[in-house]
């Protein structure tokens, strides 16, 4: 019998750094009962290579209700030309041929940006630098002991996950009747508040978005406060549809908090941003796709400038 494998993204497209890199969480689910090994690869769109992308660990075993998570690493080399592309993650059993039960995920976009080439130092040019250096380090001594005025404080927004309950929007494509509450303390476990955030996923593709206000332009470091337990599912990030960080593992015997954990660095605008929890697979047999965030932080990055 042939596994009808259900491939989701965990974004509609790749955010892509500066040197048009990046990574993408797909997962792959076994609605079947008897386990199956699988094979995940991906099919680049127009104008792109199967080279560009890195598929971490490609086969694996998937229980009979189960699910596998894989990163897809993306790489454009330098000088293809700036535009949108696509691709699609797709999935078969390893022991039959990729036409007979291939199942392929969403299209997904990345943006490839113009990237300049770094420019060149005349060799001409080179005495006289190594000479300028040996200045620079010698009087950089005493100028970088020097600390004339204190940079300002980084910005930090702290907010109780279960405060954002109320304004919180709840997808699910399977229909599967996902919720949202504010959960009490329980299971000898004390969070913030005395609350979390609860979401009671039913499935894979099960979300919820709550909407964050980044007080100023600039980059910011996002950390949450997440719980764990028997029933609790995989998931990731999203910030405005932009996949942040890598897949949480939910699972553990008991109930359990953890401390901040650092999900990712993102730029942001000043404004409301949708934060959006997603379901991608889970670890044990359960039916549940569970997940509890506590607190939820964004710290503001500052250079840190040379003062003189």
């Amino acid at each position: 019998m042939t596994t009808e494998w259900a491939v989701v993204a965990a974004a509609e497209q790749f955010t892509l750094d500066p040197r048009n890199s990046g990574e993408l969480t797909f997962t792959v689910s076994n609605p079947g009962t008897a386990p199956d090994t699988v094979v995940f690869d991906v099919a680049p769109g127009d104008g792109s290579q199967r080279s560009w992308f890195t598929v971490a660990e490609p086969q694996r075993v998937v229980p009979g209700q189960g699910s596998v998570s894989f990163l897809v690493t993306l790489a454009v080399p330098a000088g293809t030309p700036p535009r949108r592309y696509d691709m699609t993650g797709f999935a078969y059993s390893a022991n039959t041929a990729p036409e007979e039960s291939s199942r392929s995920s969403g299209r997904v976009t990345y943006e490839v940006r113009a990237v300049a080439p770094p420019r060149r130092t005349p060799w001409l040019w080179i005495a006289a630098a190594v000479a300028l250096v040996l200045v620079v380090v010698t009087v950089g001594v005493v100028l970088l002991t020097r600390d004339d005025s204190a940079p300002g404080e980084p910005r930090v927004v702290t907010v109780e996950a279960e405060s954002l309950v109320d304004g919180a929007t709840v997808e699910s494509p399977a229909k599967s009747g996902a919720t949202v509450a504010a959960q009490a303390n329980c299971c000898a476990v004390v969070w913030s508040g005395d609350r979390q955030l609860f979401f009671q996923g039913l499935a894979i593709g099960d979300k919820v978005t709550v909407t964050v206000q980044i007080p100023a332009d600039g980059t910011w470091r996002f950390a949450t406060v997440r719980t764990t337990s028997f029933d609790y599912a995989n998931t990731v990030f999203t910030i405005d549809g932009n996949q942040v960080g890598g897949t949480f593992l939910g699972f553990t015997p008991k109930v359990q908090k953890t401390e901040f954990l650092d999900v990712g660095t993102v730029r942001l605008t000043r404004g409301p941003h949708q934060v959006t929890l997603l379901v991608v697979g889970k670890t044990q047999g359960t039916n549940r796709y569970f997940a509890g965030v506590d607190t939820i932080r964004f710290s503001e990055v500052v250079a840190q400038a040379v003062t003189r």
